[in-house]
């Protein structure tokens, strides 16, 4: 039987949905017309099929009486989610095979495949393509097969197979295999006789690996790491991966160092609904640098408990100070002067929170005696409860906190503080004015205290105080786009004076006094101290803001605290200030014509008549790969620095980073290195070089950083250039 054009649905034996075919990769460069297959849409006006029909559409059909068929083009073979076009077809009804010739396009959600000649199991729901193309709409990819098979199960095998991330026409690096097998059920990746190629030179082959053709986990060697510098030597890290459970995994990091040996790191990590925990550590045996053995771990764990409760573990350590100098990579790390090690439980309610809190210290300071390490706290329970528009009106706010501090050779003790509080906020329009009073009384219960002294000093003052101020703002500019406020602001703040010279000091300092500082009741942190004072703080603030999409164009803030008495409570070694002491504070931070920022911070001591600090910075970012930052830091007897940073692109595909933080006390450069990123679209590579001051010995370590990335594919090298990068583009952060 001949039949003109016709459209045939035939009832499959059996059919599959195949899973989705997804490779994690970086698809985009900055600013680079990277490529993108399009995904193919099947024909919306057609209703979908059900699971056990095909229908086919063709310029012509011979259909014999035994059910074999002859079809002539152009044909369309349309499944579920999937469409298969060729010049010509056969279908052999003993088999339930279509077999398809000439030019052959297979269709679905996830991918295409074209070929020269394709078979169709209408029982197995197999698909096979013989000299096959093939692209991969979501990662995206593309490549080439003597044959392809694709099984219902949501299985590809690909034989004599090239794979590459790179646009057509680009195969800068090149994945060939023997045989590639893609389980999309399981998310896995199989290979067998594969070498990667770059830019036509071989440089990697294995006989056998798999890897994750999704974005879920799979146990197996990552690609490794390398760097250089002056205190370790060569470095080579093999990560290797263990996908324990759904939940649980670990990864395991040796890494050997020519200068220091081999050591053993890992890193095991469990996320469950209420219960998350973290877990990394390393073990060097036998240091080459020092002759001894060196460790670290680094514990976190977030755990929901029933009735609101939360429990938190946080607990770091190291064998010695100097660990992270001599075998961290990363400088924040290098610059941290302890560890902390704690446990906390906490209650947030509507009106009463609570918080149980056991913390221990390690110090990595050299320069830091025993006598002056922080206080081991064992334990802390704070209690805190507000009630707002209570009765009359008022505002009710209570804080408490019960602590037990330790530390050899010195006063240990109990503290305990209460400070009840009650206010009456009064607002209207864009003014307020609160009138608060409060009760400071604290206690403690002391050991080891000297001979003679009082076991169980404490005090108990009032703290009166008027908070006041006000918001004004109007529109200004020829077409009102500019919205321009000022914001005063006065507190009045009178505590008397208590002898509190035979209290220690456990936890207490006086902070750097700053906009924050300026509105305090308190010159201290910490409850081993209550100043006396009899102040009046003012200050005001103006903002200026685009009216239109509310961006801050300017802000402007000034303040002083006029002392009416002077304070004669101190920290020891500290001398009482008189009424005249007083420090003047500034900032400014502007945005010039969107691209250029200015940032200002200016504080006077008007004791010394001289700067007591200040800190300046312009910035310049013309959009968000760009970026130049110069900078200059000064505090009084203590630092004095300038700091220039930039990230910023050199054509289409490279970058340029670089920083230079100088010391004008020491006349020391602290912190030098620059960098080039080239990011394309199917490949990346970054180099840094990078000198930096030691702070235990003030001597200087050069580093060599180096990442080459195959997207698509994996990575090589170390991250250490791309986490700068972000830093200088979010402007440099400063401690």
């Amino acid at each position: 039987m001949r039949v003109a054009t016709a459209t045939i649905c035939l009832v499959l034996l059996s059919t599959g949905a195949r899973g989705e075919l997804l490779m994690d990769a970086e698809t985009r460069g900055r600013g680079i017309a990277c490529w993108q297959p399009p995904a193919p849409v099947l024909p919306a006006d057609r209703p979908a099929l059900a699971p056990d029909l095909i229908e086919l559409t063709t310029g012509g059909a011979d259909i014999q009486p035994g059910g074999d068929a002859n079809f002539a083009g152009p044909i369309e073979i349309r499944t579920q989610g999937k469409l298969l076009q060729a010049d010509s077809a056969s279908y052999s009804s003993e088999a339930g095979v279509f077999s398809a010739t000439g030019t052959i396009q297979f269709r679905d959600e996830q991918a295409r495949v074209s070929g020269t000649a394709a078979r169709y199991d209408t029982r197995s729901g197999q698909f096979s393509f013989a000299d096959a193309e093939f692209e991969v709409y979501q990662t995206p990819a593309r490549g080439s097969a003597e044959s392809v098979n694709v099984f219902k199960e949501g299985v590809l095998e690909l034989d004599r197979v090239t794979y590459t991330s790179c646009p057509p026409g680009n195969t800068d690096w090149l994945l060939r295999a023997r045989e590639i097998e893609l389980d999309t059920e399981k998310g896995t990746g199989t290979a067998r006789g594969a070498s990667l190629r770059f830019k036509g030179v071989p440089f990697f082959y294995v006989p056998y690996f798999t890897y994750p053709i999704t974005d879920q986990r799979k146990t197996g060697l990552l690609f490794p790491t390398f760097a250089t510098s002056d205190q370790r030597g060569f470095e080579l890290t093999q990560p290797i991966y263990w996908n324990i459970a759904p939940n649980y995994d670990a990864t395991f990091q040796p890494r050997y160092m020519s200068n220091r040996g081999l050591q053993l790191g890992a890193e095991t990590r469990l996320l469950l609904p209420a219960n998350r925990a973290e877990l990394n550590g390393d073990y060097l045996p036998s240091d080459e640098g020092t002759g001894t053995a060196r460790w670290r771990y680094d514990l976190t764990t977030t755990s929901m408990l029933p009735k609101g409760w939360r429990a938190q573990i946080n607990a770091q350590g190291v064998s010695d100070q100097t660990y992270f100098e001599d075998l961290s990579q990363r400088q924040v790390l290098t610059s941290r002067p302890n560890l902390v090690r704690e446990l906390t439980f906490e209650y947030f309610g509507d009106i009463w929170s609570v918080t149980a809190l056991a913390q221990g210290y390690q110090n990595l300071d050299p320069i830091i005696t025993p006598e002056q390490e922080p206080y081991l706290q064992l334990p802390q329970v704070a209690i805190a409860g507000v009630l707002r528009d209570g009765l009359f009106g008022l505002d009710y706010r209570l804080d408490s906190e019960a602590t037990y501090f330790y530390r050899d050779d010195s006063v240990t003790g109990a503290r305990v503080h209460v400070q009840p509080e009650i206010s009456l906020p009064l607002r209207r329009g864009g003014l307020f004015f609160t009138p608060q009073v409060a009760l400071d009384y604290t206690t403690y219960a002391l050991q080891d205290q000297e001979a003679g002294a009082d076991d169980t000093p404490g005090r108990a003052a009032p703290i009166v105080s008027i908070d006041t101020g006000a918001v004004f703002d109007r529109l200004a500019g020829r077409n009102q786009n500019y919205l321009i406020t000022l914001e005063p602001r006065a507190l009045y703040a009178y505590v008397p004076f208590r002898d509190q010279s035979d209290i220690p000091v456990f936890d207490t300092i006086r902070p750097n006094f700053n906009l924050i500082q300026l509105y305090r009741r308190n010159q201290f942190i910490g409850f081993d101290r209550l100043s006396d004072t009899n102040q009046i703080s003012l200050g005001a603030s103006s903002r200026v803001l685009n009216a239109n999409d509310g961006r801050q164009l300017l802000t402007a803030t000034i303040g002083q605290t006029i002392f009416l008495d002077d304070s004669n409570v101190v920290l020891p070694d500290e001398a009482p200030s008189s009424a005249d002491s007083t420090d003047y504070i500034g900032e400014l931070a502007v945005d010039i014509w969107r691209t250029w920022g200015l940032d200002f911070r200016y504080q006077y001591d008007a004791d010394t008549k001289e700067t007591a600090r200040t800190s300046v910075r312009l910035r310049l970012r013309p959009d968000e790969f760009k970026a130049v930052n110069i900078a200059y830091r000064f505090v009084q007897d203590s630092i004095e620095q300038t700091d220039i940073s930039f990230a910023w692109p050199l054509g289409e595909s490279w970058d340029f980073i670089g920083r230079y933080n100088y010391s004008l006390r020491d006349n020391k450069a602290l912190d030098r290195f620059v960098g080039f990123e080239y990011n394309g679209c199917c490949w990346g590579i970054s180099l840094l070089g990078r000198r930096t001051v030691q702070r235990s010995t003030g001597q200087s370590d050069s580093a060599i950083g180096f990442q080459f990335i195959l997207k698509g594919f994996s990575n090589l090298g170390s991250k250490t250039s791309r986490e700068l990068k972000r830093d200088i583009l979010g402007g440099m952060r400063y401690r």
